[in-house]
């Protein structure tokens, strides 16, 4: 009995230790994983407080003296194929911020330069790789806000007209994620061939809609057989209900999966909070949070107490609201992309003094790393 007792001891320690092996290895693996995209969040526990950007360093400034806080983000917004990144790469760095940058396709209510499906189908892949040059050169960590509000008839990419209309084929909802996944595809970087790959097995062609990895287009076009790998994370931001509110056009309509996205987040005005709002809001909150999709940062990518924000509740509630839900981290108050207009914070003087209470507490990280030189 003695002998058996052993064996079965000998047994179990070999199992156990087989467990352990097995745990740290997947616990290696999942570090793996998360570390693969870096997402670039502030340190534990920390949330980064941002601006929306006018393309002057000065009106950044002025907003800083009025919350009585340097702003760790700055958000701008710029057009597809536009010149937009280099102004913005100089801003950020000369304001020692990270940037958050929202591509649109046609911002300003400007008309569209190119649709969904085009740029899933390659041909828009000039911008993309500039952007994959220009910020891995720049050395800067950049923030994408891609397509934001997606879901919203006001924006080109949108599959649906105001009146719940489809806009085709060309703007369907699986073309919009096609393209999303082409866009974090190349701008991510890495070996040329292995993207084309990654394309082909998402349905679309290759880089340049090449034939071969040694296809001409890519001397001719001076893509290199290794892509940079600058440091970006992607940020996908929805409305939490669609405009127009049917059901193709929900957020998880939208969804492109999730190896292509490295934060979640969501917009919110004083304006338009009204007790429903506010249920979506924290709805989609609490969906995004399940067990696969736990591990993602939240973003509020934009709010503002316009326009009836006179006493200041409500950018009270929402700041509470952030330092009480644990994957917050980051909110970017929107100014619009000018000063002196009616999301200036001098409209709003107490919702103003709640900020600069907020702000001056140690949650709140006034730098990012890296940027304070």
């Amino acid at each position: 009995m003695a002998s058996v007792s052993g064996d079965r001891g000998a047994i179990r320690r070999r199992v156990l230790a087989a467990l352990a092996a097995t745990s740290l290895l997947l616990l290696g693996l999942a570090a793996t994983a998360q570390a693969k995209h870096a997402r670039y969040v502030p340190p534990h526990g920390r949330i980064f407080h941002g601006v929306s950007d006018t393309g002057f360093a000065k009106d950044f400034r002025v907003f800083n003296r009025r919350v009585g806080a340097h702003s760790a983000l700055l958000h701008s917004f710029g057009r597809w194929d536009g010149e937009h990144v280099l102004g913005g790469l100089h801003r950020w760095r000369t304001t020692h911020t990270r940037g958050v940058l929202s591509i649109s396709t046609a911002p300003g209510g400007e008309p569209e330069l190119i649709s969904p499906r085009r740029i899933a189908r390659g041909f828009g892949d000039d911008y993309i790789l500039e952007l994959n040059r220009l910020i891995a050169n720049s050395g800067q960590v950049v923030y994408i806000r891609l397509f934001g509000e997606m879901n919203g008839y006001w924006n080109p990419y949108c599959a649906f007209n105001s009146d719940g209309s489809s806009r085709g084929p060309s703007h369907s909802t699986s073309a919009f994620r096609d393209a999303w996944r082409r866009v974090v595809l190349i701008v991510r970087g890495g070996n040329r061939a292995a993207i084309n790959r990654k394309l082909a097995k998402q349905g679309m062609p290759w880089i340049y809609r090449a034939k071969s990895n040694h296809d001409p287009v890519y001397a001719h076009r001076d893509v290199p057989a290794a892509l940079p790998k600058p440091k970006v994370a992607f940020m996908w931001v929805p409305q939490t209900i669609g405009s127009p509110n049917i059901a193709g056009n929900t957020p998880g309509s939208y969804w492109p999966g999730g190896r292509f996205v490295d934060w979640i987040g969501a917009d919110i005005y004083s304006k338009f909070a009204t007790p429903g709002i506010w249920s979506a809001f924290k709805d989609f909150y609490r969906h995004w949070r399940n067990p696969h999709r736990h591990h993602w940062p939240f973003v509020v990518a934009e709010y503002s107490p316009w326009d009836n924000d006179y006493s200041g509740k409500f950018t009270r509630r929402l700041f509470r609201w952030a330092l009480h839900h644990r994957r917050v981290r980051a909110l970017i108050y929107y100014r619009s992309t000018s000063p002196n207009n009616e999301f200036d914070i001098n409209h709003w003087l107490r919702a103003r003094a709640v900020i600069r209470g907020m702000l001056d507490r140690q949650r709140f990280a006034q730098y990012a790393r890296g940027t304070r030189h």
